[in-house]
């Protein structure tokens, strides 16, 4: 048996694609040219095994179409090579690989272990199919003989790659089938195949004019995922949560805006078994997890449905939502878009969405009253060491370690450098943002003189050295609780405040837990009085903001 392989995401297939394989197969191999040696045996080969690529990753510009797509636009394309020539083919899904060194193995590792060991494809016995350079280069150094395709072509004349065809079809968005150039550098294959699911063109569009999407369908390239996901589903943390807005829904269709991996919907599902339950994520990392809760049947017999969308895009009907719940969402929508620009638009699109009689939950961070109120922070520099907090460390994990042996006082410091210094050079969102501090000694202390707002910020975030470098990039104080009622207010919604049952009213609230653990004997706030500093109570570090519509 002799062994043609093809590793890649086949997102599309083009017409020079099929050309190509039916050239090369169609003529003994001592007449192909090779990227490296030629095959180590002659004779023809007689069957084409295709790798999809990153087959559990979809809905990312890097990866917009799902597997089960690709897999049959691949069938189809084969299907006309078997017509044409005595050749058999098969199909394998191979899971998402971070870029390595080592991709070729994993890849010929996981075609071995999915089908038993009976695809062997060893040099001796297969050639490799491959256009991209870094690939072709491991695979050549696995003793591998490659057919570079497109590579392969003099300059001049050489066709497009397949992904710089998924750009251009989602610059042209609905319009991609009028073009007659696509209509040609296309695979009849592909062509039938969009034909047939019309949506995958209008999502390759939508995920690519997406400005949050990083290119794997992530928020930020910056954010280690698995702490993250790990710190904000702990059982104990989701029960806190839900305990927080469980009085406040709406039963019928609740969405979950922003739900990460689907953890919060878990007890809403259990309490909740007759509403429809729609989850919204924009990170594929997370909607992944969702659908692996899903699969674990996580969420009982309730309905539970998951999308990967933007969360400024128009996504539901207008008044079709009972319940739409914000949890720790609102500050993203602001920190990654562009401010009030960004936010003020998202939230009329909720009261426009919402039911008569539903309801906006917003459970997020927030700002203090009196936000440019001079305060004094004394941070402590005995509860770890006070090594240069400024200087530049540009591996992660080093990072993390040298954040986390710093003093208080020293990851203040830290801190006043780094928090939005992006978005200061950009000019993004104001540079106004800086943290502008002095240092003033008081007896025996040291205090950083700032406002209140600033030192929120710092409190707020002097914890999270695991995602520094995102946690730097996301604004939590921009609008105090009253000012967060007046947004809804002028909006239309009614602000629900019930003093006689603050668990289904709105209110804004210090985190007993986090005071404890992480304020207490590190961090305090003083104002200057006649009679000198006087101590002040921490800000809010919570609110729960419920607004109904009429």
């Amino acid at each position: 048996m002799a062994y043609l392989f093809f590793p890649g995401r086949h997102v599309v297939n083009t017409r020079f694609q099929e050309e190509y394989l039916l050239r090369v197969l169609g003529v003994p191999l001592s007449r192909l040219a090779f990227a490296g040696t030629a095959p180590r045996w002659s004779g023809e080969v007689n069957t084409v095994v295709f790798a999809v690529t990153s087959a559990n990753r979809q809905n990312s510009r890097y990866n917009p179409v799902p597997f089960h797509i690709r897999a049959i636009g691949v069938d189809r394309m084969a299907r006309g090579l078997a017509d044409a020539l005595d050749i058999s083919h098969r199909i394998l899904g191979i899971p998402h690989f971070p870029p390595t060194p080592r991709f070729a193995h994993h890849v010929l590792r996981d075609v071995q272990e999915q089908t038993e060991g009976e695809l062997d494809l060893t040099p001796d016995n297969t050639v490799v199919l491959c256009s991209t350079p870094a690939v072709i280069a491991q695979f050549a150094a696995l003793g591998y003989s490659v057919l570079p395709a497109e590579l392969g072509e003099p300059e001049d004349r050489r066709p497009p790659m397949p992904f710089e065809i998924v750009q251009r079809i989602a610059a042209l968005d609905g319009d991609w089938s009028k073009d007659p150039d696509l209509r040609r550098i296309l695979s009849p294959a592909t062509l039938s195949l969009w034909h047939d699911f019309p949506q995958v063109p209008h999502r390759v569009a939508r995920l690519f004019r997406d400005p949050l999407l990083t290119e794997q369908g992530d928020l930020t390239a910056t954010r280690d995922y698995a702490s993250y996901g790990r710190a904000m589903s702990d059982p104990k943390v989701i029960e806190f949560k839900y305990r927080d807005v469980a009085e406040c829904l709406v039963e019928g269709k609740i969405v979950d805006e922003g739900c990460a991996d689907g953890a919060l919907l878990i007890p809403i599902a259990r309490d909740c078994p007759d509403s429809d339950l729609i989850g919204i994520e924009i990170t594929g990392e997370f909607l992944a997890q969702c659908h692996e809760r899903q699969r674990r049947g996580d969420f009982g017999g309730s309905f539970v449905h998951f999308h990967q969308r933007n969360l400024q895009d128009v996504i539901f009907e207008l008044r079709s939502i009972d319940t739409t719940l914000c949890n720790s969402t609102t500050h993203e929508l602001w920190s990654y878009g562009d401010g009030v620009a960004t936010l003020r638009p998202y939230l009329e699109r909720k009261f426009a969405q919402t039911r008569a009689g539903g309801r906006l939950v917003i459970r997020d961070v927030l700002g203090p009253e009196q936000k440019d109120r001079e305060v004094y922070l004394w941070c402590s520099a005995a509860d770890g060491s006070n090594e240069d907090p400024l200087r530049e460390i540009a591996d992660g994990n080093e990072l993390v370690k040298h954040l986390e042996r710093l003093s208080t006082a020293a990851r203040f410091r830290r801190f006043a450098q780094d928090f939005l210094a992006a978005e200061r050079a950009s000019n993004k969102r104001g540079a106004e943002s800086a943290i502008a501090f002095r240092q003033e000694t008081v007896g025996d202390r040291t205090y950083f003189v700032l406002r209140l707002k600033d030192a929120a910020e710092f409190l707020s975030k002097k914890d999270y050295a695991d995602n520094w470098h995102s946690e730097m990039h996301e604004e939590f104080t921009f609008w105090s609780f009253s000012e967060w009622k007046a947004e809804l207010t002028r909006i239309g919604f009614k602000v629900i405040e019930t003093p006689a049952d603050p668990a289904g009213g709105s209110r804004a609230y210090v985190n007993p837990w986090i005071v404890e653990n992480r304020f207490r004997g590190k961090a305090e706030l003083f104002e200057q009085t006649p009679a000198g500093l006087a101590k002040i109570d921490y800000p809010p570090t919570n609110m729960v903001l419920v607004g109904q519509r009429d």
